[in-house]
């Protein structure tokens, strides 16, 4: 009898342990609180951000005739339209003189294209930089970069002083990139095959408005990007919500925040500190970011907020000015702020500045009662000291403000990174369930 029970015991405590071990896999978490879409628009802000420019014509004409003796295989003819000490790389090294440029010419042509894309320069001296493509037919294919540096001649001429030719990667090298649109339909098949139920959707738009980016039209842009990002939302209101963004120092700011605010589509409000080059120790920017945060404040309008700036002392000072100027200008709203402070790991400077949040939450400062945190990006190539000085932070801020998020395609190995930290399983269980304010259903 006490066999039969011994064995019944071992049983039993093999089918706890295989069902608590089903359960840990199956664990999931509810919500996803950094996503972004792609538009095309978007989409071509990182794949060819510079047009292509008209140049002068002889610098034209010296381009057409780069093309047709390369494609030609004329060496001499090519070698020609360098400067008597003028350089070109070939195969990694360079080769000096039209002699050496000669040689390394005589191997195969090919038809090729050099579209301008940058020039500059003066009645002596001129760079032209632009896309380097195989042409072929149809369509033309983009292989790389070009840049030359261009000497004028004593009969006027244009000549190259030094020519270099990069090609693209060889998965990009055999035709052009199609820009494509990843869109809600694409975010809810990946939310579905992660186990994921919601999705908090940030636009990109900000990203017209980056540290020096020209884009024609910029306000135009931003506000079709937000209209964009919305519109694919609103296509699944039971699991999606949605963000506009915008760079918070351009003078079309508060009004691109006050159409965001008047969307029944939208949430709330994404800011990039980094791609908009805020300084939180200039005055003038925190003023503006005053206005901001009192503008959605006034709809209670939540602002989710890429905190980390250019900084190379980023940390404990800014974090200071975070709370001590803008949060109170947030006060009736929540403010979810991404990345545990910083972003792209837990370095000495999220350290610092998540420290100051997290230390003023366990005094009970009114002004952080709204504040959430995103882990997206945090623990990726972490040390053991590192995940262990993360856990101690994110007890001390309490498991209930803590937000997961990847910031990148949505699959189950971020989450499994994330239970890589020595917490609970009882704390991973309350940040699987945790939803941001901005996100229960009402």
């Amino acid at each position: 009898m006490r066999l039969v029970r011994t064995i019944c015991v071992v049983l039993a405590l093999a089918v706890c342990g295989a069902a608590a071990q089903v359960s840990q896999m199956a664990l999931a978490p509810m919500a996803d609180h950094h996503v972004h879409l792609r538009s095309l628009a978007v989409n071509a802000l990182f794949t060819d951000g510079l047009p292509v420019i008209d140049v002068p014509a002889d610098v034209q004409t010296l381009l057409r005739e780069f093309e047709t003796h390369w494609r030609a295989r004329d060496p001499r003819a090519f070698a020609a339209l360098f400067t008597a000490d003028g350089l070109m790389q070939f195969e990694g090294g360079w080769r000096l003189g039209p002699g050496a440029i000669h040689i390394a010419r005589l191997g195969a042509g090919g038809n090729i294209r050099l579209d301008p894309q940058s020039f500059g320069g003066n009645a002596s001296y001129a760079h032209v930089a632009g896309s380097y493509g195989r042409v072929v037919e149809p369509p033309p294919g983009e292989r790389g970069r070009f840049l030359l540096v261009l000497e004028k001649a004593a009969n006027g001429q244009w000549r190259v002083a030094a020519a270099t030719l990069q090609d693209r990667p060889p998965d990009t090298s055999s035709g052009p990139r199609v820009p494509k649109t990843i869109g809600s339909d694409d975010l809810i098949a990946q939310l579905d095959a992660a186990g994921i139920e919601r999705a908090a959707v940030l636009s990109w738009a900000y990203q017209f408005g980056q540290l020096g980016r020209r884009v024609p039209n910029e306000a135009t842009m931003v506000r079709a990007e937000n209209d964009w990002t919305a519109e694919e939302v609103a296509r699944h209101p039971g699991r999606l919500v949605g963000f506009c963004s915008l760079n918070p120092l351009k003078d079309y700011a508060l009004a691109e925040l006050a159409s965001c605010m008047r969307d029944a589509r939208v949430t709330g409000l994404k800011l990039h500190f980094t791609t908009a080059d805020v300084d939180l120790r200039n005055a003038k920017n925190v003023e503006r970011l005053r206005e901001v945060f009192r503008a959605a404040n006034t709809r209670r309008f939540p602002l989710v907020v890429h905190m980390r700036t250019l900084d190379p002392s980023y940390g404990r000072r800014d974090a200071e000015v975070f709370v001590n100027e803008l949060l109170p200008e947030a006060r009736d709203t929540t403010v979810h702020i991404a990345h545990l402070a910083g972003w792209g790991g837990y370095g000495p400077e999220t350290e610092a500045a998540f420290g100051v949040f997290a230390d003023a939450i366990a005094a009970g400062d009114p002004r952080v009662a709204n504040l959430y945190f995103d882990i997206a990006a945090v623990v990726a190539g972490t040390s053991p000291d590192q995940k262990a000085a993360i856990v101690r932070r994110l007890r001390q801020v309490g498991m209930t403000r803590v937000l997961f998020a990847i910031d990148g395609p949505v699959t189950r190995a971020p989450w499994e990174l994330f239970r890589t930290l020595p917490l609970t399983e009882a704390e991973f269980q309350t940040v699987a369930t945790n939803i941001a304010p901005y996100m229960k259903r009402r």
